[in-house]
Order: structure tokens, then C-alpha cells, then sequence
């Protein structure tokens, strides 16, 4: 990573934000036994048994059977790629891995998808598009047996979960669960239509809920429901139907929740949880996106008054009963994701969690850059919806609608409540739970969707989307951080296999484009003798920023002990570098008679800036050693020759 020496301080988070020293937080070198179940404190911060904050920093794997059904394709198995990630002798300290549990993989059918792309204009029908895999169907619900889950959990995912605790991390155990209704759609009655609007029963569609209002000018049926706020209101609005039902908007008081859904995520949680809930390491995701019908708008006023009924509904009807089913056997640290992808959190400001009932939780977001807020940097967007100055101009587009003050009446029809430049951020949720952001990612890739890369040249870059977003994400010890995703497939890739073929090969080589219908020795296999290697992605991808951010923070806000692990899985107990013991003594690796190496690893790492930076005007003041600029005394400018060095 290379950056100006005015930059080089700020992008590796040496600013005024930081404080206290990233080496000397750690509290000494523990063992396997012991993790700490986590919770989280009246302040909304998430703490171990001595009520000391820690902060989750990490990344994310794919699941572990397709990875394991895959692996002579990918390259590695799963405890491969888990012990690479893991490694703190090849520079790699995650604290927390997160493992997807998918349904898809659980049942084994073909290959998920977040979602079809379609041309403007483009109108087919489910019939055409079946077999076309950017447009194929979500696996339905209940997408597995009983049985397919026991295999699933003995065979797949119990060792990744072992191996987690063997390599010194904690492990979140995800039901990654996930599809919107996308199109086909009709555009020309909204901007919004094309992307909603499929019957609730269409094999396109796993919504959470569906609308049953049914009056004298409309009735919502599975064929055809309402959905999300802004989409629901642009749709009856085309169809010549009123806005209201007396005092409100009458399509958002009527909601039934998917039994179908509701009883596959209870199924798993039936037998995750009892197997899993009493290991001190495991964290619950119980629900990693539910979709739609979303939860977008602002927090107060008509656009929020709607949406409230909605609200309700996910915490008592839909996550209620999983997370009921959970604490049976686990009453540690969950992170509960909420409709719309886990984008909008705007709902906690009704009615947060505790006071629906539940404790110890922390509340999951989702970014990418190419979402809406990532294109303004506005993530820690507030709850007044006043329009951000740059808006206009990077859209062409007017802000008077919907940029209004929140109606007081209903019967305003600008009171859609939604805009995603201000509805997808962060919404001060901190103030009622800590956040979690469990997926975040981006790739300087044209091919790769651009909600992943940026809508626009520049914005799926390090730079433009990488260094600031992480920089927000540090300014709070509320919040903690997943990277997605460890792989060469799954994207945004923070690796390629460059001898692996190309997405679109492999999925024309199988049959119904389905990795568990073909016998395995019949897949691709460029690697036959696991482990092949792979090269991380480095300058404008992700890849290597989010490493460097896992060193630079290993032991920031990292209270208890978690071992460190070698290469060949021994415990380093050598102290050192992103160490949980003392860092060893500063030494001079190059000749040069300065002391490069600030934490006496053997090496000269981010890591040691940050240690520089942390003392150079105590401990590490000496010009003797430490004066990298040649200008007769220590000052910042030491700091940013050292970081320049590597």
C-alpha cells in the first residue's frame, strides 16, 4: 500500500482518532480455554466477563460445504483457507472468522444468487428466464430436511467451528439466508417497479412478509402484494388507488410472515444452536439479510409513521420466534440483522430490542460501495434527512422531491419515505445497539456488480471507498467490522487462483449450473494436490487494506487472550508483533543502526508504525534510533518515513 506522506498517517488510522497504544491494550497471552463468552454493556458496547470492550474485527469465509465440494476447483478446503486467514506468521490477525450456513448448500441445489440483472426496459417472465443463471430462481423454503441439516452440521460445519477455536478466533455462526424480489417488473410505472412487484408464491421471491389488506379499492393477495414502503406507495398511486385508510397509510397495518421462512430458520436454529450454544467462542447471526419487505425511510414523520406496523411485525412474528428459539440454549452476544438487506436501521429508533424484550443484542449492517451512501460518504448519515451538498450535483437531479420536511398529514403525496442517500446509513443506531457490520466489501472490477464495485469510475476503489470507510467505522468502539469475503469466487474476491478457470466456465460445465447434481470427481479441478496458492489482491482492491487493517488494529480494544498461531498451528508464544503478550525489544533488522523493527517481531510491518506513532515522543524519543529523517530529533515526520519504508 502506498500512499503521500501527508496521506500515509491518516490511512493507517494514526490520526486524532486514535487513542491509547495498539500494542499495550492486550492483556497478555492466553490459552484455547480461554475465550470469553461476550455480552453487551449499558453503554451499547460489546464487553467479555470483565465488562472490557471488544471490538470484532475479521472476515469471512464461503460455506463450508461448498468450499469442501469445491475445493480442487478453488484451490483449498476449507481449514486451508481458515488456517491461511488465520495466520499471524504470515501477517494475517483476524479475532472473529464468520462462516455462512446456507440454505442452498444445506440442501444442495444450485447456485445462490443475490438477484438477476435486467436491461431497462427488459420484460420477461419467470418461463424465459429459468435456465439463464444471472436471472435463476432463489432455493425455496424449507430448503433442506432434518436429516440434509445433521449432515450438514457433522460433516461441514463442526470442523470449521473446532478449527476456529484451535486458531485462536472467535466464530460466528451465520444462517445466511437471503433473496428480493427482484424483476421482471413493469418501469414505467415507477423508477422503483422493475425491481419489485413479483407475486409473494413466485419462486422468484423469498419474502419475509407479504401485505394482506384487502378493502374496497384494493385487496393484496400472494399474487399480488404489497411490499416495500416507497415501491408500495408509487405502485397503488399508478393504479389510480387512494393513499389512506383513515388516519393511515392502510397498506402498512396488514402483515403476515412467511411460515414457510420462519419454520426453515427455526429448523436450523433447533439444531445449531443446541450443538453450538454452550462453546464460549461461537457468536449467532440468526438471519443474515431479510429483504423485503424492507424498512427504508426516515425516523420520524410520515414516511416513518407507516413504516412502524411493519416494524412490529419482523421484531414479534419474524425474529422473535428464531431468537426464542435460540436463547433455549445460548444467552450470549447475538447479531440480529433487519429487513432491507441490513441496510436501514431507521426501525430502532420506534423500538429497539430491549424493548421488545431481548438483551445482549448487537444489530447487524450491511455496506458495499456501491450503495447509495457509500457513493456521498455519508455512512454515519444522521436522522434529520437534511440533503447532503453534493447530491444535486452528482445526480442531475432536483432534491425537491423527495428532499421535503416530513409531512405532518398523510395525505401528502410526496410521503413515500424513502431516498437512499440518506436512508441506508447508520442512523445513530449505536445509540440503542453495537453494530455489527458483517458484510462490507469492494473490488475495482467492471464485470463485478456495481453495488459492489461503485456505481461510477472510482468509486469500488481503496482509495475512494476503502480508506474512508474505514476510517468511519474506527471512530467508534460501538461498532465492529466482518470483511466479506476471503475467497476467489465469491465477491468482492479479496484473492484470485490464477490458475483456477473463470465463474462463467465453471457454471457452463455443470449441469442445471449446480455444483451437487454432478459426482464429485466430475467437477473442474485445476488443483488436484491441495493446497495451491493464491495471491491476495492488492492496490485498489481489497484484499490486502483489509490484512493491513487487521494487523494495524490486532490488539485494539482486544482485552482478553486469545492465543496467537504459526503457520504449522503451534501457538506463538514469542510476544512480539500483534502480540496478546509483552512486545519484544526494538531492533535493527536493516544495518543501518536505527531501530525499524519497533516491536522486535524480526520484521518491519504496519504494526510497528502504529507502535512508533503510539510512543515516539516516551519511549521511542531516542534520535539515536529513531531518527529516520536524519534531522537531529523524533517527530511525526519519523513516523511517516518509517510507513513509507515498507
Amino acid at each position: 500500500m502506498r500512499a503521500t506522506a501527508g496521506a500515509g498517517v491518516a490511512a493507517l488510522g494514526l490520526g486524532a482518532g486514535v487513542s491509547g497504544s495498539a500494542v499495550g491494550q492486550a492483556s497478555g497471552v492466553g490459552n484455547l480455554s480461554e475465550f470469553q463468552e461476550l455480552s453487551v454493556s449499558s453503554d451499547n458496547r460489546i464487553v467479555n466477563e470483565d465488562g472490557e470492550t471488544f471490538v470484532m474485527r475479521g472476515v469471512n469465509i464461503p460455506d463450508p460445504k461448498r468450499l469442501e465440494r469445491t475445493k480442487h476447483l478453488r484451490g483449498k478446503s476449507g481449514e486451508q483457507l481458515l488456517d491461511m486467514v488465520t495466520s499471524n506468521e504470515s501477517g494475517w490477525y483476524p479475532r472473529v472468522v464468520r462462516v455462512p450456513a446456507q440454505p442452498q448448500d444445506i440442501g444442495e441445489h444450485p447456485m445462490g444468487h443475490t438477484g438477476p440483472e435486467y436491461e431497462p426496459g427488459e420484460l420477461e417472465s419467470p418461463d424465459v428466464v429459468a435456465d439463464d443463471r444471472r436471472k435463476m430462481r432463489p432455493s425455496q423454503p424449507v430448503a433442506f430436511t432434518e436429516d440434509q441439516l445433521q449432515d450438514y452440521l457433522e460433516n461441514y460445519y463442526d470442523p470449521i467451528v473446532e478449527r476456529c477455536a484451535e486458531r485462536g478466533v472467535y466464530c460466528i455462526v451465520d444462517f445466511h439466508r437471503h433473496w428480493h424480489e427482484q424483476p421482471p417488473g413493469d418501469p414505467s410505472l415507477s423508477d422503483a417497479a422493475a425491481e419489485n412487484h413479483l407475486p409473494y408464491n413466485s419462486p422468484y421471491t423469498n419474502y419475509w412478509a407479504r401485505n394482506t389488506y384487502s378493502g374496497s379499492q384494493v385487496e393484496f393477495t400472494e399474487d399480488d402484494p404489497g411490499s416495500w414502503g416507497h415501491v408500495d406507495q408509487a405502485w397503488i398511486d399508478a393504479h389510480g388507488y387512494g393513499q389512506t385508510q383513515g388516519d393511515t397509510p392502510y397498506n402498512y397495518e396488514y402483515w403476515q410472515v412467511n411460515e414457510e421462512l420462519l419454520e426453515e430458520a427455526i429448523m436450523f436454529w433447533e439444531a445449531a444452536a443446541e450443538r453450538y450454544g454452550d462453546m464460549d467462542h461461537v457468536i449467532f447471526e440468526p438471519y443474515n439479510e431479510p429483504t423485503s419487505p424492507g424498512i427504508w425511510g426516515p425516523v420520524e414523520g410520515c414516511g416513518a409513521d407507516k413504516q412502524h406496523g411493519l416494524w412490529r411485525t419482523f421484531q414479534d412474528d419474524f425474529m422473535g420466534p428464531i431468537l426464542d428459539t435460540i436463547r433455549q440454549y445460548y444467552d450470549g452476544l447475538l447479531l440480529v440483522g433487519v429487513p432491507g438487506w441490513c441496510q436501514s436501521l431507521q426501525g430502532l429508533h420506534w423500538r429497539d430490542f430491549n424493548q421488545a424484550g431481548y438483551d445482549n443484542i448487537a444489530v447487524t449492517w450491511h455496506n458495499y460501495a456501491g450503495h447509495d451512501v457509500s457513493q456521498m460518504h455519508n455512512w454515519f448519515n444522521d436522522t434529520n434527512y437534511q440533503s447532503p451538498d453534493g447530491v444535486e450535483a452528482d445526480t442531475g437531479q432536483s432534491l425537491d422531491d423527495p428532499y421535503l420536511e416530513p409531512p405532518n398529514s398523510v395525505d401528502d403525496p410526496d410521503c413515500w419515505g424513502w431516498e437512499g442517500y440518506e436512508a441506508a446509513g447508520l442512523q445513530e443506531a449505536m445509540d440503542h445497539h453495537p453494530v455489527a457490520v458483517t458484510e462490507f466489501g469492494w473490488v475495482d472490477n467492471t464485470d463485478v456488480a456495481h453495488w459492489l464495485r461503485g456505481s461510477t469510475t472510482g468509486l469500488g476503489t481503496t482509495n475512494e471507498y476503502g480508506i474512508p470507510f474505514f476510517d468511519a467505522l474506527e471512530e467508534d468502539d460501538r461498532i465492529s467490522w466482518v470483511a466479506w469475503v476471503a475467497d476467489v469466487r465469491w465477491h468482492p474476491t479479496m484473492f484470485e487462483y490464477p490458475d483456477g478457470p473463470n465463474e462463467g466456465d465453471v457454471a457452463d460445465s455443470l449441469e442445471n449450473q449446480n455444483f451437487y447434481d454432478p459426482d464429485f470427481e466430475d467437477l473442474p479441478a485445476p488443483c488436484p494436490d491441495l493446497p495451491c496458492e493464491w495471491e491476495i489482491l492488492d492496490g485498489e482492491d481489497s484484499g490486502a487494506y483489509i490484512k493491513d487493517r487487521l494487523e494495524v488494529y490486532a490488539d485494539d480494544s482486544v482485552p482478553m487472550g486469545l492465543d496467537l498461531v504459526t503457520d504449522d498451528g503451534s501457538n506463538d508464544d514469542s510476544g512480539g508483533n500483534g502480540g496478546n503478550g509483552t512486545p519484544g525489544e526494538p531492533q535493527d533488522t536493516t544495518g543501518d543502526g536505527l531501530y525499524n523493527d519497533i516491536t522486535g517481531s524480526g520484521s518491519t510491518t504496519t504494526s510497528d508504525v502504529t507502535e512508533f506513532f503510539d510512543g515516539f515522543t516516551d519511549e521511542y524519543s531516542d534520535p539515536e534510533y529513531f531518527d529516520f529523517t536524519g534531522n537531529g530529533e523524533v517527530t511525526t515526520s519519523d513516523v511517516v518515513e518509517l510507513f513509507e519504508s515498507i
